[in-house]
């Protein structure tokens, strides 16, 4: 993905959506600051104190071709941001075949069409760069998101307990997949 796409979220309002790359690393610093003092991003693994990543391995990663970030922006400022990360272990038959992605957006934008639209055009990348199987992470609280993947084609294949506490509540973990037929 090399060019912005202007999409309309279902309350009329216009977001841009473009790659991120190393030069966004300060925006998108500042987007992960703002998102975890938010109160509503309860059900996230950004969490309030979290140690910054460093800079110069977070420019690399957003600058990598193996990889996608997307940013979606509202009136100059992120909103929302989605993501694919290739897998590479070190077994040469398994490298790349595998994209671990999510996508964090704030609440007042949820529920609008961009975490579809997001997902949509990480898979359309996905097949294009001979992705066999997207994997992703969801809180069990995160209803929102868990319904997103589902109608996108994802199924639960798994199930991380306790690792984490929100409210005073455990949280679980769905492990979602999805294969992309060939």
């Amino acid at each position: 993905m090399n060019r912005a796409v202007k999409f309309e979220l279902k309350n009329g309002k216009t977001v841009t959506i473009r790659r991120i790359r190393g030069t966004d690393v300060d925006a998108m610093i500042n987007f992960f600051d703002k998102f975890v003092r938010d109160p509503s991003t309860k059900y996230t693994s950004q969490y309030l104190g979290q140690p910054k990543k460093n800079r110069e391995s977070s420019v690399a990663l957003y600058d990598d071709p193996n990889n996608l970030f997307l940013g979606a922006w509202y009136d100059d400022e992120i909103i929302g941001e989605a993501s694919i990360v290739k897998v590479t272990p070190q077994n040469q038959k398994f490298r790349g075949l595998t994209g671990v992605t999510g996508n964090i957006i704030f609440d007042e934008f949820t529920s609008k069409g961009l975490g579809r639209k997001l997902n949509v055009m990480i898979e359309k990348w996905a097949r294009k760069n001979s992705v066999h199987r997207l994997e992703a992470e969801v809180f069990h609280k995160n209803i929102r998101s868990l319904n997103n993947f589902m109608k996108l084609g994802y199924e639960i294949v798994g199930i991380k307990h306790d690792v984490a506490i929100v409210d005073e509540e455990w949280m679980h973990i769905y492990i979602l997949e999805k294969i992309l037929a060939g």
